[in-house]
């Protein structure tokens, strides 16, 4: 069990259905997590969620970290007011998205390599290779994110593109 990473061993834990005895310890809570079926302890510290508030005047976080994982938000090549994305189509408005992401992650002191997982949304899937053009440099060659991408009906604000990230930012013990 060792060699599995957190975010296997919490799901392994909720696909077993593990009972959670807990106790608080100096802002942490200390989980004895047992499978029911095989009563082996998975023992670990979990820290509740972290909200990062969006700059942007709606109600969603730009960031959320549980344990070791940081959430972020779909983000869009937004013009910086929330008013809409930046002018001139899909390539201006993937390289903003970028910055965007980019700097949601340095305010946890992160970057793009601590990316393992991003969803994208495509409001004209004939796009997708011009975004694929662009994302492919944002990222060290194979060391690219597990992604999905898929097209869509509509995007917030009339965006072309959005993208929503997961990237590991472990937490001290």
């Amino acid at each position: 069990m060792k060699y599995l990473s957190t975010p296997v061993l919490i799901t392994l834990a909720l696909i077993l259905g593990c009972t959670n005895n807990q106790k608080e310890t100096a802002g942490f809570t200390e989980s004895y997590n047992y499978d029911q079926e095989t009563g082996i302890a998975i023992d670990g510290i979990n820290q509740s969620p972290v909200f990062t508030p969006s700059e942007l005047p709606y109600p969603f976080s730009s960031a959320v970290q549980v344990g070791d994982i940081l959430f972020l938000s779909g983000e869009i090549g937004d013009n910086g007011d929330g008013t809409g994305p930046v002018p001139g189509g899909i390539e201006p408005e993937t390289h903003r998205m970028f910055e965007r992401i980019k700097a949601t992650l340095a305010s946890h002191s992160l970057g793009l390599e601590d990316v393992f997982k991003c969803t994208v949304m495509l409001a004209d899937m004939s796009e997708w290779q011009a975004f694929n053009k662009i994302y492919a440099g944002y990222f060290e060659p194979g060391r690219y994110p597990t992604r999905s991408a898929m097209g869509v009906n509509g995007l917030a604000l009339g965006a072309r593109v959005e993208m929503e990230c997961w990237a590991y930012n472990p937490q001290k013990k």
